[in-house]
């Protein structure tokens, strides 16, 4: 994942009291509790906001965790809301050994021992733009609660196309454009049920989408997470009555050059996933890591004649 400043993650325990302090200095930074926030767009209206919480180089599942919402008033934080935040996992899938690589050159190793088997997942209201303070307590096994703190910052409006929106009319490479479906497809076995359609026939065609924006070869998160992997799992049941579409990141990842799609899309981090309806309207949107429920819900909405819940 990439990052604009739809996100802002800064310390925010100088903007309200350091209740936790004695804890801080008790633990080393190695064991510190730090948040892998996935959504890095943030606008006005309700907010999926999903992350991960990494401690001592783990990734912690089932963690109690309550979340904080302030509102920032110059330096002062007025508690806006408050509530639990509940652990989800994705569908278990087995994930072979493979090397990503970061945008840094650094590469590392996925495989079982580091896949991401869930994430905390939250539905922030979020009335007006501008900077808001973050806390989270978190808890396992009825342990000491410790104390993790940050700001966001909401923009007026979001830069990736809106839920509720046409999508845009891409014309996206598929499998007879290519020799090779590595060309334009960096899964470790590239599926070529996923590059069968255009956008822009699928929409002329009148068949809803799910289209997943993925770079697997080059994810530069610890939460990427197998998000296409997740998406393919749906196409036994909804294959035959969805179009189904991965578009890769990188046309040239030395170069730092995009597809023309990803840019047509305005996308400025990955992964996303997109439902679009027969008529060609975004009824659902992710940002990073989605679980399987997550986008099999937004399907069976579109399907059935409804309109997608706002993530």
């Amino acid at each position: 994942m990439r990052y604009v400043a739809g996100l802002r993650i800064v310390l925010f325990g100088l903007l309200i009291s350091l209740q936790s302090a004695h804890l801080s200095a008790a633990i080393t930074a190695a064991e510190e509790i730090r948040p892998l926030i996935t959504t890095a767009e943030l606008a006005v209206g309700m907010n999926r906001f999903a992350f991960g919480l990494l401690k001592a180089n783990r990734l912690l599942e089932n963690a109690d965790v309550t979340l904080r919402l302030y509102t920032m008033d110059g330096s002062e934080a007025i508690l806006a809301a408050e509530f639990k935040i509940p652990y989800q996992s994705v569908r278990q899938i087995k994930e072979e050994t493979s090397v990503h690589r970061h945008a840094d050159g650094t590469q590392h190793l996925h495989g079982e021992e580091s896949a991401v088997r869930g994430l905390y997942l939250a539905q922030l209201s979020l009335p007006r733009a501008g900077d808001w303070g973050v806390e989270l307590l978190v808890s396992q096994a009825n342990g000491p609660v410790e104390t993790v703190r940050f700001a966001v910052t909401v923009l007026e409006a979001p830069a990736t196309p809106a839920i509720g929106s046409a999508a845009p009319r891409s014309r996206n490479l598929i499998a007879r454009d290519v020799k090779d479906l590595r060309d334009i497809d960096t899964s470790p076995k590239p599926d070529a049920r996923l590059h069968q359609v255009r956008i822009a026939d699928a929409i002329a065609q009148g068949k809803p989408q799910l289209i997943v924006f993925a770079t697997p070869q080059f994810c530069t998160s610890r939460m990427c997470g197998p998000v296409v992997d997740i998406a393919r799992t749906l196409l036994p049941t909804y294959g035959k009555r969805v179009a189904f579409i991965h578009q890769e990141i990188w046309q040239d990842f030395a170069a730092k050059k995009m597809f023309a799609t990803v840019e047509e899309w305005r996308l400025d981090t990955e992964p996303w996933v997109f439902v679009v309806d027969g008529q060609g309207i975004i009824r659902a949107k992710f940002e990073g890591l989605a679980t399987a429920g997550e986008i099999e819900s937004a399907l069976q909405q579109i399907l059935t004649g409804g309109t997608a819940r706002r993530q």
